[in-house]
């Protein structure tokens, strides 16, 4: 067992925990149409712990201020103690994922990893990291925030 996340955009929280309403997450196609919502999926990028290095890695900001912000992970949605839960990403990293080059995201994201233990190998979170970029730089364009829908599941 582990956590399958999903991340999305969505305009506001009352719209994002709509998507405890999509039997298989925001990535789910709607009737065999396409997702409901502006979505990846990125198997073990945990929106907590994860989610935090990343913005200190990012930003340079303290690791404590990052998961202080009340927007860090807060809960807008839940289906329980089973899940799955919606949680929300703050604005500083949407913004700071939707404005640095692809380039140097990549190259902080290889120097954070060197500092972590992270549960997925380097190549696949550096991969992840650039697509939950793209989704930031949509979100933001589009006026929206992004979220993550996180369930337990099997391992991918």
């Amino acid at each position: 067992m582990g956590i399958v996340t999903e991340y999305f955009a969505a305009a506001t929280d009352e719209a994002a925990a709509e998507a405890l309403r999509v039997p298989g997450g925001p990535c789910t196609p709607a009737d065999g149409s396409l997702p409901r919502f502006d979505a990846v999926t990125l198997p073990s990028l945990d929106p907590f712990v994860m989610l935090a290095g990343l913005a200190q890695a990012l930003s340079g900001r303290p690791y404590g201020e990052i998961t202080a912000d009340p927007r860090h992970g807060a809960l807008v949605g839940s289906n329980g103690d089973e899940g799955p839960w919606i949680v929300t990403v703050t604005e500083d990293l949407t913004k700071d994922l939707a404005s640095v080059a692809p380039a140097r995201l990549a190259r902080v994201t290889r120097d954070w990893i060197r500092e972590t233990e992270p549960p997925v190998p380097a190549h696949r979170l550096t991969s992840a990291v650039l697509l939950l970029a793209e989704l930031a730089t949509r979100a933001v364009a589009d006026g929206r925030g992004l979220y993550c829908w996180t369930s337990l599941g099997a391992e991918p």
